[in-house]
């Protein structure tokens, strides 16, 4: 009785440990691609355009701990973004953007866009003013059909880009 107990026990460690490497390796892996890596260069671009100038921000707000979900949210937005808009992220026109919301310098971005776990969020700005933004929420109930995911997420990026 008490070596079935030791064993099931042995098992068990041993899955949990595999979850948690495969975790690991997964974030290390399936981590989209950075057009812009920090905060400061988006605001630089920002102020460089004349007030006429429109751009729109896809934001991925994330948590220090990435579960695999939200890592293939991060990545199908970006894939999404990036293979329909290819020319207008050359241009600047679109920035992708992925922000640690526990970081202390990013704790403004909870307040200002009311998130509080992972989220993608597009901004327009004029100038340097932000003219609109909207929360993706879909993304999550898209998480399983990822044709549908990246057709929502074209199709909203779209009407940011077209005014609409």
């Amino acid at each position: 009785m008490r070596n079935k107990d030791a064993l099931r026990f042995a098992v068990i460690l041993l899955a949990i440990s595999g979850m948690i490497f495969w975790g690991i390796r997964n974030t290390e892996s399936r981590e989209a691609p950075k057009v812009q890596s920090e905060h400061q260069q988006i605001d630089m671009i920002i102020e460089s355009n004349a007030p006429e100038d429109r751009t729109i921000i896809a934001y991925y707000f994330h948590r220090t701990f990435r579960c695999p979900s939200c890592l293939q949210i991060e990545a199908w937005s970006f894939d999404a973004i990036q293979e329909s808009f290819a020319q207008a992220l050359e241009q600047g026109t679109i920035i992708w953007e992925t922000i640690d919301i526990d970081k202390p310098e990013n704790s403004h971005f909870i307040k200002e866009y009311q998130v509080s776990a992972q989220s993608l969020i597009i901004v327009e700005m004029t100038g340097n003013k932000q003219k609109r933004y909207e929360n993706l929420e879909k993304v999550w109930k898209y998480l399983s059909d990822q044709q549908a995911f990246y057709e929502y997420v074209t199709r909203e990026v779209n009407k940011f880009l077209t005014g609409s």
